[in-house]
């Protein structure tokens, strides 16, 4: 008899030890499927490199010699639905002897949309005052260096910008611009 109780006090502790071995299975199955795919919709976009696809920025004869003016960036290659085409824009200047010059339309200190204004010949940044000549080199403020530019290239008439660097204080292509 004295092994009766002994039986019987071990086995709701088996069954408890049991339950929750189960428990404690299902939770991390559970965890695994939802948390693998989640991480990978989280996680991949981070890991893939960000190319920037060559948009039109318009007809060369739009730009007027000596004019800065705004244009909003139509990539040529759209990403595919879900995404969403993404929005940019750029500064686009053309000089006397025909060439063009396509600034990045941000601060290079924290980012924010520069805004050209003719009557001055600067750009302004609204965020910490940084003033930027028509080169895009730094006035005043705090940016680091001069706006960055976008690669540039004619074809058929047509303007287009493509990937975005960074200069040095001499207008120098110093590297890849780094959001």
């Amino acid at each position: 008899m004295s092994s009766e109780p002994h039986h019987q006090a071990s086995l709701p502790r088996s069954r408890r030890r049991f339950t929750v071995v189960l428990l404690g299975a299902i939770s991390g199955a559970i965890g695994g499927i939802l948390g693998i795919p989640l991480g990978g919709f989280f996680g991949l976009p981070a890991l893939r490199s960000r190319e920037f696809a060559w948009a039109e920025a318009g007809p060369v004869d739009g730009f007027k010699v000596g004019e800065i003016r705004f244009v909003a960036l139509m990539p040529l290659r759209r990403p595919v639905w879900p995404e969403e085409a993404p929005r940019m824009g750029a500064f686009v200047s053309r000089k006397a002897d025909g060439t063009f010059e396509v600034f990045h339309n941000h601060c290079t200190h924290v980012g924010c949309p520069v805004n050209w204004n003719p009557a001055a010949q600067r750009f302004f940044s609204p965020c910490h005052g940084g003033v930027f000549d028509r080169s895009g080199r730094v006035l005043a403020g705090p940016p680091p260096r001069p706006l960055d530019r976008h690669e540039m290239k004619v074809e058929k008439g047509v303007l287009y910008a493509g990937e975005i660097y960074s200069v040095n204080e001499r207008l120098e292509r110093v590297g890849r611009y780094h959001s």
